[in-house]
């Protein structure tokens, strides 16, 4: 049944000439991930050839003038202005509604189109999720992460993906040598052509650690353009003015062990922790004695969800969590 599911059926049930049971098999055949980027690009297609909104910007010109003359000679519409000598301010309001119309049909395009372009894989918080990008990169996405892809020739063309948040990277090698670059929000790019790699941007700041391979880095540092080559085991963070710091980690795996639930603490302190919690799980911590803030966390610790990692905190400093909805208040013990 599958098989008789080409281009032309597909603008058929576009254009709304199939039947309930062709739309039926329409329906279940795009739920097959191969399918579904075969179906976005007949999409793409068909909306090129069958343009809902087509302008003619000419003749929507003096239809809309003819339509302001009319207006100004029709005295039905005379209880609309005050006197009869402000036909300029009728004709304005006409050509405000005109140009409110098409801005309307101009920004719903522009709205739609990252849909179209782009395959935008997400988590929600507390959630992480494995996926295998069309070259067989492997991306494990963190919590309260997204990641773009480009739906048409990436692995030939391009493989620029878009990262907000944090996702581990194993990327595949091609034979032809093509670079696989992340880019984010902030302004950095990491250039790999395979290798096995973390990277963290969020509103605090950007960080990229380099399990294994070769990346080159590229940032900007005030007006300057710069590049940094990283080795394995590198940890390399940048600040929220994009100052760069370069150590070396002899555990870069550690980084990622959010993979497998578990989260590895190095002299964090309660004060970071807030700050890990509300990232990862959109839980706002509050911690009002500066002292306890202050207070360091060490270890690997296995936690399925936001509680067990509370809890495992509260234990270790014998400390007192009250939950209110989505905000947690860490205290001491009187």
């Amino acid at each position: 049944m599958n098989a008789e599911i080409n281009k032309e059926f597909v603008f058929s049930y576009l254009s709304g000439k199939t039947s309930a049971l062709q739309k039926q098999m329409i329906d279940e055949w795009v739920k097959i991930p191969a399918n579904e980027e075969l179906f976005y690009k007949w999409l793409v297609e068909y909306e090129y050839q069958h343009p809902q909104y087509l302008t003619e910007l000419p003749n929507a010109v003096a239809r809309f003038q003819d339509f302001a003359d009319k207006f100004d000679e029709n005295p039905a519409f005379e209880f609309l202005v005050q006197e009869k000598s402000l036909p300029i301010k009728r004709l304005t309001w006409v050509w405000m509604v005109a140009a409110s119309f098409v801005l309307g049909i101009l920004m719903s395009g522009w709205i739609f189109k990252d849909s179209f372009l782009y395959q935008i894989h997400s988590t929600a918080f507390g959630e992480t999720k494995s996926l295998y990008l069309s070259d067989s990169t492997k991306v494990t996405l963190n919590a309260n992460s997204s990641l773009r892809v480009p739906r048409f020739g990436f692995g030939a063309k391009t493989r620029e993906v878009l990262l907000t948040g944090e996702a581990n990277f194993a990327v595949t090698h091609q034979p032809t040598n093509q670079k696989f670059v992340v880019k984010t929000g902030k302004g950095l790019e990491v250039v790999v052509l395979g290798t096995e790699f973390t990277v963290y941007s969020r509103q605090r700041g950007s960080k990229v650690v380099l399990n294994k391979g070769k990346v080159q880095l590229r940032y900007q540092e005030g007006q300057t353009q710069k590049q940094l080559m990283m080795k394995p085991g590198d940890l390399v963070t940048f600040d929220q003015s994009n100052h760069l710091n370069r150590e070396v980690t002899k555990q870069p795996e550690k980084y990622a062990a959010w993979k497998d639930h578990r989260f590895v603490f190095d002299d964090t302190t309660l004060q970071e922790f807030a700050k890990i919690m509300d990232e990862n799980y959109g839980i706002k911590v509050i911690i009002r004695d500066e002292a306890l803030a202050k207070r360091t966390l060490v270890g690997s610790f296995q936690a399925d969800n936001a509680d067990e990692l509370l809890n495992i905190v509260s234990e270790i400093f014998t400390i007192k969590i009250t939950k209110i909805g989505d905000t947690v208040v860490l205290t001491d013990y009187q």
